[in-house]
């Protein structure tokens, strides 16, 4: 296989990605691929070749620990590039180099794999100089967008940790991950091969003698890996023998410098600046244990490579040391300065023998990071993206409509094009056009998407014939298969930016309908929390409507009372208070209303209305009964009717029954 590793960081920069980079380049040369490097050095505008290393002309940024920055674009670059007919593009930083990587293979046709190494929203510190909280805020959205949109882009994307992967899902990368973790040419930092003779001229260089303890730091020096807790914490060291080695360069090197100065500790914390990357494995068997305070790494290579060498761990806790770092057995776990002076002192008060079964362990925990693992693995994400790539859909055609575009794609395994409808604002960002290739993973993402946009075009069919609130509408869209919560959490939200559901305009109005056809409070309520409003929001709105309850209260008993024949005056007023109760009216309310009511005319016609309901029960009953069974019948059914009984008797014995049969 042919292929092209980009990155703006390379060798001599000693760091973690270029120890990833490194790593693989040699196991894959190893196996019998062909690799190209293409990546920049400190030039304006020469591009040269070092073998299978292209170097791009680049800017060094020496705020930026000597980060050397490149434009997006390279012409010369990109034809030295066609010659290479790379199978594969592996990315390994976002800017400059990156996104000229990007170009190429769109350009030239060849998949992408990338690895993200860099959790970037813990560098924002670099632009938010004076720590302004509302700048820190937009810096991580920008941060969480632009890792979402670079990941969009390629056909795999390589984790070295599962927090990592997790910050992606995050960001919302649908782009396949794969957790891989950085893989290490142990042999490099075996103890059985180190040189402790050029170790022991290196110690004696930096003053150290060869009775001293030493605690290395080795890395980049900068404020994101929080070395400064570990200076602080030999302010709490008792022994005057032991010493605190800071091996590497950066920005905060000076800063650190002087913060070692303020603590009068420049006899215990000794600095080295920039190493040559060679001798790096050397630095580390100058110490007896590695310490990091960082809480900022994707995976911890140097954590590894300390281990590897037998070196017990200092540390943070954090997500990526979770299987590297045991308590008392490969390292300890610090959170403040002075925890950590007292965990230093209590390794070196233990006796040699567990010293040395703690440094055994910790070269056990680095084996499972051994790089030809890791090549396999990378190597299986590549022919995965190759696979991916040719089974790419090609837009062949595309159709804008009112709130969406359909496109048509075309895939050399199906017999038909796929059409498809994808947002306008999917459209923009993955710039679609035709002859856009779509790979397979992609394609399912906005086959998925096109049923929240059907979902949501549904939604708005509904609402043209009536009204609904939110959990209306996501009570109909629960029915739709393949639709999960976050689906429909997002149709709901959709329309309610556009301002198709407003649950509160929906309660006010629905207030307002059901008071005009003189509902009450408690029906009101009940109503709507049916529909999904919450009752506080109800109540808010009623608050104020005592009087107009009580005047529709009212109302509505007079409807009543002119509507009810046929019943007695008591009869008449329980019915009135059980419907007013029954609209959603307190009984406090509705016997008010009913006490108001004017029932002079039904007492006066009591007696009419008593002989009008007789008459009617006789002509109910008269088909099956005569004489006193008939007689007994009408006199339950007035009584039912809410006459009183000695009214009753009394009107039914003036009349004539005839004989019983």
């Amino acid at each position: 296989m042919r292929i092209g590793l980009f990155s703006d960081t390379y060798t001599p920069d000693i760091n973690g990605v270029v120890s990833s980079i490194v790593t693989l380049q040699h196991q894959l040369e190893k196996n019998g691929h062909e690799v190209y490097v293409i990546t920049n050095h400190k030039a304006l505008i020469t591009t040269q070749w070092e073998g299978n290393v292209l170097r791009l002309p680049g800017l060094e940024l020496k705020w930026l620990y000597g980060y050397k920055l490149s434009t997006p674009y390279h012409f010369s670059a990109k034809e030295e590039i066609r010659k290479l007919n790379l199978d594969v593009i592996h990315v390994h930083t976002e800017f400059g180099v990156g996104i000229f990587a990007r170009l190429v293979a769109k350009s030239l046709d060849i998949p992408v794999v990338s690895t993200y190494h860099t959790m970037y929203e813990d560098y924002t510190h670099y632009v938010n100089k004076f720590d302004i909280n509302e700048i820190d805020k937009v810096t991580k959205k920008i941060t969480s967008v632009f890792s979402r949109s670079i990941s969009d882009t390629c056909q795999g994307v390589i984790a070295p940790s599962d927090k990592t992967k997790e910050t992606l899902i995050k960001y919302g990368v649908k782009t396949p991950i794969y957790v891989i973790p950085t893989g290490l040419d142990l042999s490099e930092f075996d103890p059985q091969r180190a040189d402790y003779e050029k170790a022991a001229q290196l110690r004696l260089a930096y003053g150290i003698q060869p009775e001293d303890k030493v605690i290395a730091y080795v890395g980049r020096i900068a404020k994101e890996k929080s070395i400064d807790l570990a200076i602080e914490g030999f302010r709490y060291v008792k022994d005057p023998n032991l010493k605190l080695l800071i091996v590497g360069g950066g920005p905060q090197l000076k800063e650190l410098k002087e913060l070692a100065a303020s603590y009068n500790l420049l006899d215990k914390v000794k600095f080295t600046d920039k190493i040559p990357r060679a001798d790096i494995s050397t630095y580390y068997f100058c110490a007896d244990a590695f310490v990091s305070a960082s809480l900022t790494e994707t995976q911890g290579m140097t954590f590894i490579e300390a281990l590897a060498c037998g070196l017990p761990v200092f540390a943070r806790p954090d997500d990526v040391l979770t299987d590297l770092v045991i308590e008392n057995v490969s390292g300890y776990l610090f959170q403040e300065p002075q925890e950590f002076a007292a965990k230093v002192e209590a390794f070196y008060e233990l006796d040699e023998l567990h010293r040395q079964k703690m440094k055994q362990h910790a070269r056990e925990k680095a084996l499972m990071y051994d790089a030809d693992i890791f090549y396999h693995k990378v190597l299986s994400v590549y022919y995965q993206a190759i696979d991916d790539y040719e089974d790419c859909y090609t837009v062949t055609k595309i159709k804008q409509m009112d709130d969406c575009v359909r496109i048509y794609a075309e895939n050399e395994k199906e017999d038909e094009p796929t059409k498809i409808l994808i947002s306008i604002e999917d459209y923009f960002e993955f710039k679609i056009r035709i002859g856009t290739r779509i790979d397979r993973s992609q394609m399912e993402d906005f086959q998925h998407k096109e049923q929240v946009i059907n979902a949501y075009r549904m939604c708005i069919r509904k609402l043209r014939s009536k009204d609904r609130t939110k959990k209306e509408l996501a009570d109909i869209l629960r029915s739709q298969e393949n639709l999960n919560s976050e689906d429909i959490d997002q149709v709901i939200g959709a329309l309610e930016v556009k301002g198709y559901i407003n649950d509160y305009l929906y309660m006010t109005a629905k207030i307002d309908k059901m008071r005009s056809s003189l509902q009450g409070r408690s029906k009101i309520i009940y109503t709507l929390m049916k529909k999904g409003i919450p009752r506080e929001m109800i109540e808010a709105a009623l608050e104020s409507s005592d009087e107009l309850e009580e005047g529709n209260a009212e109302s509505m008993a007079k409807r009543l009372q002119n509507s009810i024949k046929d019943r007695s005056l008591n009869m008449k007023k329980q019915m009135i208070v059980s419907k007013l109760i029954s609209s959603g009216y307190s009984s406090s309310i509705a016997n008010e209303a009913v006490g108001k009511l004017n029932f002079d005319n039904e007492m006066d016609n009591e007696q009419e209305a008593l002989l009008k309901t007789i008459q009617k029960a006789i002509r109910t009953y008269e088909r099956k009964y005569k004489g006193t069974p008939l007689k007994n019948k009408v006199i339950r059914y007035c009584i039912n009717k809410g006459f009183a009984s000695g009214d009753v008797l009394a009107a039914v014995n003036e009349m004539e029954w005839g004989e019983n049969e």
